[in-house]
């Protein structure tokens, strides 16, 4: 079984321990969110067969961005 983790590199302030690629330029989620879709479709034969047991959020503050967001765009 396989997991997918989506990195969502958003927060509302860099906090001074994270090492982590980040942004607080919130203007571009929509974009990221696109491209992260691309990503997807491009690599939806990547597991074959697996069956695919999580999907992780993970990142910044994954919650800054809306589920609606995410679960409106369908997949090609």
């Amino acid at each position: 079984m396989s997991g997918i983790y989506i990195h969502i590199p958003f927060c509302n302030k860099k906090c001074n321990y994270c090492n982590f690629h980040m942004s607080t330029r919130l203007d571009y989620i929509e974009k990221m969110i696109e491209c992260e879709i691309r990503e997807l479709i491009l690599r939806r034969n990547y597991l074959q067969n697996d069956v695919v047991e999580t999907i992780y959020f993970g990142g910044g503050t994954p919650c800054i961005i809306h589920k609606e967001s995410i679960i409106s765009f369908h997949f090609e």
